[in-house]
């Protein structure tokens, strides 16, 4: 977490950038949230269609590595 110290020597900082280079600071920094921040949890008990294809991805996996164990 940033300290308020931080904070406002960011808010600062983005306050003496041409607003061009504030949307080049804004990508940028959401680039980083992408690459090194941390995922959000779904806590949810629906399931997304991702959630259903990753399930039946991994199901299938599971399958082809048990009936191979079984031979």
């Amino acid at each position: 977490m940033l300290t308020e110290k931080q904070v406002e020597e960011i808010l600062h900082a983005l306050n003496q950038l041409p607003a061009e280079k504030i949307a080049e600071a804004r990508d940028f920094i959401l680039f980083l949230q992408t690459q090194y921040g941390q995922r959000k949890i779904d806590e949810s008990d629906v399931w997304s269609d991702e959630d259903l294809r990753d399930f039946s991805a991994a199901s299938l996996s599971y399958q082809s590595i048990s009936t191979s164990d079984d031979k």
